[in-house]
């Protein structure tokens, strides 16, 4: 009897040891998955200005740097985080605001438009498009919520290009004010 109970301690002293290894990798696990409770946004303005070229085709505009220093707005929110922290980055708004243009065109030329995003050694991708425009002063992409923008925003060199597709053919200078959001979330 005696050889039976220690038996039975000892497996279950296996048993005990090999769950608790077990537990220890899920804890790592969800260690590594831990992140900051609520996603904070980091809004990014810039004003440029840039050829004002439509046709009824799709044409591309010049690169516009994004000037997005995303490590810093990370400390700026969590000091003890970085951009090494970053889990998720997603576009949340963007905007073009019409502010002047050379020949007195307006952005209610524009059809259609493609929002897309670029960085070095990374494909481009769309982000955001406007369909159907009508409004002279401001142009309302809506984002694809979808589309992963965690590598594209770890680069110091990203970059948007804008594909513009007219109702008619224009040739002008615009300035324009870009506003857009960036859902960010860290973790540890």
């Amino acid at each position: 009897m005696r050889k039976l109970v220690t038996n039975l301690v000892v497996v279950s002293a296996l048993f005990a040891a090999g769950s608790f290894t077990n537990s220890c990798s899920k804890v790592e696990d969800i260690i590594d998955d831990i992140s900051v409770p609520v996603p904070f946004s980091i809004p990014v303005t810039t004003e440029v200005e840039i050829p004002y070229v439509l046709s009824t085709e799709f044409l591309r505009t010049p690169e516009i740097p994004l000037n997005l220093d995303l490590d810093a707005k990370i400390k700026e929110k969590f000091p003890s985080l970085s951009i090494n922290n970053l889990k998720s980055a997603k576009l949340e708004k963007f905007s073009i605001d019409y502010v002047s243009s050379t020949g007195g065109a307006k952005l209610d030329k524009v059809k259609n438009a493609k929002l897309i995003l670029k960085a070095p050694n990374l494909p481009e991708q769309v982000v955001a498009v406007v369909n159907n425009n009508t409004n002279a002063d401001i142009l309302n992409f809506t984002p694809n919520s979808e589309v992963e923008l965690l590598e594209y925003l770890k680069s110091n060199q990203a970059s948007f290009i804008l594909e513009v597709q007219g109702s008619e053919a224009v040739l002008d200078q615009m300035k324009m004010k870009i506003n857009s959001s960036f859902k960010i979330e860290v973790g540890l």
